[in-house]
């Protein structure tokens, strides 16, 4: 949509008093649209000019180059009322013997049911500065009003959209931290044609076995301490999205991943895959869920504005408020680079991490299994001068070459060993 289109649509959908003072956009009287506009005597038009903008920053056809949250579609929408969102799901209940006597008649069967709640999580600020002089200037040509619409929003539209994107991707970082992904490992599929195929068909194993009912794929009990009853679920193929980072895409064949979900490469990639450039936990090259895995709620979305009359500019707000959060409750497995570190042809070793901390310290990574050649990050939190920090891998003490004191990170390329951290 070109500037006299965007002048046109905002003065059909205006006011009256609007339509009265602004004429129509055509190729020949862009000077006087302008005056109209920007006149300081009427400040009510230049008003609904402005607002009306402010209200289209998320209408792509408002600028030419936007860009747009790939994770976006699994958003669930507005939230309707409160900060929190209560998920909830009945777990399968087992059967009963029959009972002739009937004596279990009055006794109480209650549901397994499950829930976690989600609170709202972000709240952020976008400020906009127009000036009608600077709106004047631009009416000189429509394409000067194209560039200044284009420059005035396109940058509040796109960033607004990267965060939320960044801030959705962290979701994975989250989730894998707490122990709340099942992990698989797998080769490289970068490395070779065997090792693509190997993934492919890990992804296939795993997507076949979400469609029965079973706790294979779902990282409940290790998500969480108080409840040690699995649930039993399942994700149908249409239920399920494949997420996969960028070079992990381009090396495996769509073909064979299409087949995998009963679909043709248009369907696979309209409806069941997303491509991402990287997931933010090193290793990871792809995650296969449930779409119900994304916990994203719309809080608020609104302008305000204020009129700084000494220094004739405005400033419009945007605000954002949202609830990210990922579920405990569906089935999200995650895919991750491991390597065989001890030669005994087996990338699926699996060695534990332990955790001895003093009371007030915290690791910002819970995971309790780490597979042979992964990488392991954490971040210990609450540490003083006075405390002593030890790592050790395999009983071997790494802790000059693993732990950073300045930033209290550990950080261990390939871990080839049972990992033990200690802070006393």
């Amino acid at each position: 949509m070109d500037a006299i289109e965007i002048l046109n649509t905002i003065r059909d959908n205006a006011s009256q008093q609007y339509q009265d003072r602004v004429p129509e956009a055509t190729r020949n009287n862009i000077e006087e649209v302008g005056e109209a506009i920007t006149d300081l005597n009427n400040a009510v038009v230049y008003n609904e000019f402005i607002n009306t903008l402010a209200n289209m920053i998320y209408a792509p056809m408002l600028v030419k180059k936007s860009w747009q949250n790939p994770l976006g579609k699994f958003k669930k929408g507005k939230k309707t009322f409160g900060d929190t969102v209560e998920e909830v799901y009945n777990n399968f209940i087992k059967a009963q013997t029959f009972d002739q006597t009937g004596s279990g008649l009055l006794t109480r069967n209650l549901p397994d049911t499950k829930v976690v709640f989600h609170r709202m999580n972000r709240q952020d600020s976008y400020v906009l500065t127009d000036s009608p002089e600077a709106l004047a200037k631009a009416f000189k040509s429509y394409e000067g009003v194209a560039e200044y619409l284009e420059n005035l929003f396109t940058t509040i539209r796109n960033s607004a959209e990267l965060d939320e994107y960044v801030l959705m991707r962290e979701l994975f970082a989250e989730a894998y931290n707490n122990n709340a992904m099942k992990v698989v490992a797998v080769a490289d599929p970068q490395a070779s044609e065997a090792n693509a195929k190997a993934f492919i068909k890990a992804v296939k194993t795993v997507s076949g076995d979400m469609t029965f009912a079973n706790s294979n794929n779902n990282a409940y009990l290790t998500a969480q301490s108080t409840d040690n009853k699995p649930i039993i679920t399942f994700s149908r193929k249409d239920e399920q999205v494949l997420i996969v980072d960028n070079p992990t895409d381009v090396t495996c064949n769509i073909d064979v991943l299409a087949s995998a979900f009963n679909k043709s490469v248009v369907e696979f990639n309209d409806t069941q895959k997303e491509v991402i450039d990287a997931f933010p936990v090193d290793g990871m090259i792809a995650v296969l869920c449930d779409r119900n895995f994304f916990q994203v709620y719309d809080d608020l979305f609104t302008f305000r504005e204020f009129e700084n009359g000494l220094g004739l500019y405005r400033n419009h707000i945007l605000h954002i408020w949202q609830t990210l959060g990922y579920s405990i409750l569906t089935n999200c497995v995650c895919f991750i680079v491991a390597s065989d570190q001890n030669s005994d042809g087996d990338i699926a070793d699996e060695y534990t991490v332990s955790y001895t901390l003093k009371t007030g310290v915290t690791s910002t990574n819970k995971r309790t299994a780490v597979n042979e050649g992964m990488s392991y990050k954490t971040t210990l939190k609450g540490v003083k001068g006075t405390d002593t920090v030890t790592v050790t891998m395999g009983g071997s003490n790494i802790t000059a070459t693993a732990y950073t004191a300045e930033t209290g990170v550990i950080s261990i390329a390939k871990v080839d060993g049972n990992i033990a951290i200690t802070v006393a």
